[in-house]
């Protein structure tokens, strides 16, 4: 049978986050005859670099005050398809038949103006937002001609229909719910298909008591533990959005030096193992260690890593400049591959007990949040000063109850720092805005740079699984 046209209407501003990730599942799609636009209203990031990666037409709509009327409007217009999906950058699709889904439910019956599919909360949403994905979007199928409720996050509506009923190009919200109330007064149908799903980090609903709605999950996720909190719903936070992080190790000689001993009662060197936990990470994708170390480089392509064979007085020595070494290594990687990736991992090698478990957590939390950087930190309740003009300041709330004590958070980029490649291009390490992911283990922040600690890792080294590391 003939595949009818469907065009695929997405919107975006600043969506680098999760246009990579939504645009390769739909190149997964087993419903084949399809079209992409992408109606962009005015990024400044890095979503146009990364649309252009993929099979699809772009146009610009960059209007003030914004109109989502008017923008899926204007990607309507530029479309061939006689079926036109409406899908949100971060909408993504949970399987290969998710679009063959839409278009088998809209094609069962002429009078069905459109369908809208389900909308699954991430692991990491918040409470509010699982709540209200979960209450909205449920189970069962419907088939709505008086309840006008419609999401055009993730739907499919006649090319026809629209010709006759466009949407409201003046409104600034729910021009979905408005389209849907007048095609259903032109006697058309709308239904809800839960077999076409996505995952949505968003909710849809204002936010309330944030006791009644931390119940009210625990409730929906006993009642469909599958929809939130299975190990498979974890693994799509995996998804494409991996493929897309670079991880960068940069060893100079006198890290690798040291990290080439052997620590007492061990088989293994303090290298080995930091290059083992990094391949033990399950969402480590890409990894390049950049070094002039012939060991290093040896020991790197063991563990299955590229190499990039890096050599520049500043790489080593008290003026090593890390933010040349991340910046040159990812520019070797984007020719040499043709891959520009959305964010950089980087390390310092020295820390040796980091583990594979917090290099997960650094990537799960970069998947999730929009800030430029994500990087390791440690709560701190102590009384902090600064030398100001001379002057010791007082930086900490006081002498009161941690309970009282707004903490301070101290930052660890060497155990681990992903910041999104524009930063890293203009030669800095962090971004503008940051997240943090809390330190799993104190002994992680060991440092062999320093004598005293090189010695107490060693002695540590070979009871590490006895304490946790």
């Amino acid at each position: 049978m003939t595949q009818s046209l469907v065009s695929i209407i997405i919107r975006t501003k600043n969506e680098e986050a999760w246009i990579g990730r939504t645009l390769s599942a739909i190149e997964t799609q087993t419903y084949q005859n399809r079209e992409v636009i992408v109606v962009d209203t005015g990024s400044t990031d890095r979503t146009l670099e990364i649309a252009k990666k993929f099979p699809c037409q772009m146009i610009s709509h960059e209007v003030s005050p914004y109109r989502p009327g008017q923008a899926l409007n204007a990607g309507i217009r530029a479309s061939q398809g006689s079926f036109l999906v409406l899908l949100s950058a971060h909408a993504v699709p949970a399987d290969s038949t998710w679009l063959e889904q839409l278009v088998t439910t809209l094609s069962q019956d002429n009078q069905i103006a459109g369908v809208y599919g389900r909308q699954l909360p991430l692991p990491e949403s918040s409470p509010f937002d699982k709540r209200d994905l979960l209450i909205t979007f449920g189970p069962e199928k419907k088939i709505q001609r008086k309840d006008n409720f419609f999401h055009n996050a993730n739907s499919i509506i006649r090319r026809g229909v629209w010709e006759h009923t466009p949407f409201d190009e003046t409104a600034t919200n729910i021009e979905d719910r408005l389209w849907t109330k007048a095609v259903q007064e032109r006697g058309f149908a709308v239904v809800y298909e839960p077999e076409a799903c996505v995952y949505h980090h968003h909710g849809i609903h204002q936010y309330g008591n944030v006791g009644r709605c931390e119940t009210t999950v625990r409730i929906l996720e006993q009642l469909e533990p599958s929809s939130v909190s299975s190990q498979e719903v974890d693994r799509q936070l995996a998804w494409d959005g991996a493929q897309q992080i670079l991880t960068i190790l940069p060893l100079s000689d006198e890290d690798t030096e040291l990290l080439l001993e052997t620590p007492y009662g061990s088989d293994q060197s303090f290298l080995d193992h930091v290059l083992g936990e990094i391949a033990r990470a399950t969402l480590v994708r890409r990894v390049v260690v950049a070094s002039k170390h012939p060991v290093a480089l040896e020991r790197a392509r063991l563990h299955g890593f590229k190499t990039f064979f890096y050599l520049t007085p500043m790489f080593n020595g008290p003026t090593a400049s890390l933010e040349e070494v991340l910046q040159t290594t990812l520019a070797q990687e984007e020719v040499s591959c043709g891959f520009t990736p959305s964010h950089v991992l980087f390390f310092k090698g020295t820390h040796v007990f980091r583990t594979a478990e917090l290099i997960d957590a650094l990537i799960k939390k970069s998947l999730i949040e929009k800030e430029d950087s994500v990087f390791v930190a440690k709560k701190e309740y102590r009384a902090v000063w600064a030398l100001e003009d001379g002057i010791f300041a007082r930086k900490d709330s006081g002498f009161v109850k941690h309970a009282q004590k707004d903490p301070l958070w101290m930052g660890y980029t060497g155990l681990g720092c992903i910041t999104k490649t524009t930063f890293i291009h203009a030669g800095a390490r962090l971004g503008e805005s940051v997240a943090v992911v809390q330190l799993d283990h104190a002994l992680s922040l060991l440092d062999i740079q320093e004598d005293t600690q090189r010695e107490m890792a060693k002695h540590l080294f070979f009871k590490r699984h006895e304490i946790g590391l």
